[in-house]
């Protein structure tokens, strides 16, 4: 995640428009809904995640203004690199998400029948606490 004071230390100290301030929140905003959708198993979660996903991965090719390339481009970031990254995260996100889940020991608790008195043949009588 940047924070704004840490692009505004990389940009010089130069000021924000805010033009720039409204794409910085975009592409925070972005990367926070990727980074929580990644592993989530929430329906609403994961639509997010591959909204935000198509936008950072996405083709630039087209004539949108607001492509995840030219909102780097404006904020003077290294479009390639920040991508190469997000998807690296995530690779070692799953990666370790998967081998903890192979290494957790999963116990499920399953109702027995109810006992059967073998000498009659049938279940025992409950008997009400006095």
């Amino acid at each position: 995640m940047i924070l704004p004071c840490q692009y505004h230390d990389l940009s010089g100290g130069h000021g924000l428009s805010g033009e720039q301030r409204l794409m910085l929140a975009l592409l925070t905003d972005a990367i926070n809904v990727y980074q929580r959708g990644a592993l989530s198993r929430l329906t609403r979660a994961r639509r997010l995640y591959v909204d935000a996903e198509r936008w950072i991965t996405g083709d630039d090719s087209n004539d949108k203004a607001l492509t995840f390339s030219t909102v780097c481009e404006a904020l003077g970031i290294n479009g390639a690199l920040l991508r190469r990254r997000i998807i690296d995260w995530k690779h070692t996100v799953r990666q370790r998400h998967a081998m903890h889940q192979s290494s957790v020991l999963r116990l499920k608790m399953v109702p027995r029948e109810r006992p059967t008195n073998h000498r009659r043949g049938r279940p025992p009588e409950i008997r009400a606490a006095m």
